[in-house]
């Protein structure tokens, strides 16, 4: 629940941090009421206990914050008013005027104002009700102590004020330099796959020039690698969080754009993916994307024969390492060290820092474990 805490909207953190301070001391308010024999005040605790836990249950499971905000500061309102109330304008008073700042910090201008508007009117008519029945009441009866909580709420009111205009026009200007920003990032990559593609176009007309059958090899090797690179631009400019790319959509377009551009390959080979969900930063996927690409290339080449080939690719996370396990159950065993899609494997993986093992015991097998790069 709190694995992507840190990227959420600044509200959202603290709609997370007031349910669990409403709960966390409610709960001791709770144990404490029922230790002293409070019984009343205990059950209104627990209560308050359930109800709000199940609209934080609610909230962490359908993400509607607005329902979950505006249900915490009514809900809230309610159960300090009822101790109002109930305990005949004791100490517990002050917390009156804590209530209005959940709104001030979770809601929209709009409902800022209505909602803390019929707060202080009803607290007000609280307040009345209060006075006419309690005629001797220290708080509301003493001028002192009245003009000392009427010049406490109006701090609180002009607290929250001028907190919520500056917080709320600084996050907006914000929100709109990072939305200008990542839209024009966004372009950038749309063009960076445009113009590989039209590279990648050229390799294939140029190839003609030449009767040659393993130069026609090499050209459409080093188109798949352009078209590979093109599909991490693609995946990016599709994207809302640039540098968070979902691995499993990115990797298996990949693979099926090989197998079928390698003449049908796709329908004589099985993608077996296992494969968490993970997001990874664009210069880890796009050397990742470069080393499937070699290794896809490499067990059409070499490992597959006419009958029904299979690849298994594989990504898990443990405590922020990675290992990726490739594999193919290809009869040949090719010795790889010397040639150039082994080079690229090692260079690309040591720009990610990545070890790499290779086994080909039974069929080939590589391993690669590593740190995600932002």
């Amino acid at each position: 629940m709190f694995k992507n805490f840190a990227k959420i909207h600044y509200k959202e953190r603290f709609l997370y941090g007031l349910y669990i301070t409403f709960l966390t001391l409610t709960s001791i308010a709770a144990v404490v009421d029922f230790s002293i024999s409070n019984y009343k005040d205990a059950v209104i605790d627990a209560l308050s206990v359930l109800i709000v836990g199940y609209m934080f249950w609610y909230y962490t499971k359908y993400r509607n914050y607005n329902l979950a905000s505006s249900f915490l500061f009514v809900f809230t309102s309610f159960i300090i008013f009822i101790f109002v109330f109930t305990n005949g304008f004791d100490i517990g008073v002050i917390f009156t005027l804590l209530v209005p700042m959940v709104a001030f910090i979770l809601l929209p201008t709009k409902k800022v104002i209505t909602h803390v508007g019929i707060y202080f009117a009803t607290l007000i008519l609280i307040f009345a009700y209060g006075y006419i029945t309690y005629e001797s009441h220290p708080l509301l009866h003493n001028p002192k102590y009245m003009s000392a909580y009427i010049i406490a709420a109006g701090f609180v009111l002009a607290f929250g004020i001028f907190y919520h205009i500056t917080i709320e026009k600084f996050y907006l200007e914000l929100e709109s330099a990072n939305r200008q920003k990542t839209l024009l990032l966004q372009e950038i990559h749309h063009r960076v796959k445009n113009n590989l593609n039209i590279i990648s176009a050229i390799l294939g007309l140029q190839k003609f020039d030449s009767n040659i059958a393993e130069v026609h090899n090499l050209v459409d090797q080093n188109r798949l690698r352009l078209e590979s690179m093109a599909l991490i631009h693609e995946a990016i400019y599709k994207c809302e969080e640039i540098d968070n790319i979902e691995f499993k959509r990115y990797i298996k377009r990949v693979i099926e754009h090989i197998l079928k551009a390698k003449n049908g390959y796709n329908n004589r080979v099985d993608i077996k993916l296992d494969i968490e969900p993970i997001k990874l930063g664009f210069e880890t996927i796009i050397q990742l994307g470069m080393i499937i690409n070699e290794l896809v290339t490499n067990s059409i080449k070499y490992a597959f024969s006419d009958t029904k080939s299979t690849i298994s690719l594989s990504l898990v996370e443990s405590q922020g390492e990675f290992l990726l396990s490739y594999s193919d159950n290809g009869s040949d065993q090719i010795d790889l060290v010397a040639g150039f899609g082994s080079m690229l494997i090692q260079m690309c993986a040591e720009q990610i820092n990545a070890t790499v093992d290779i086994d080909f015991s039974s069929g080939l097998k590589y391993e690669l474990r590593f740190k995600s790069l932002k």
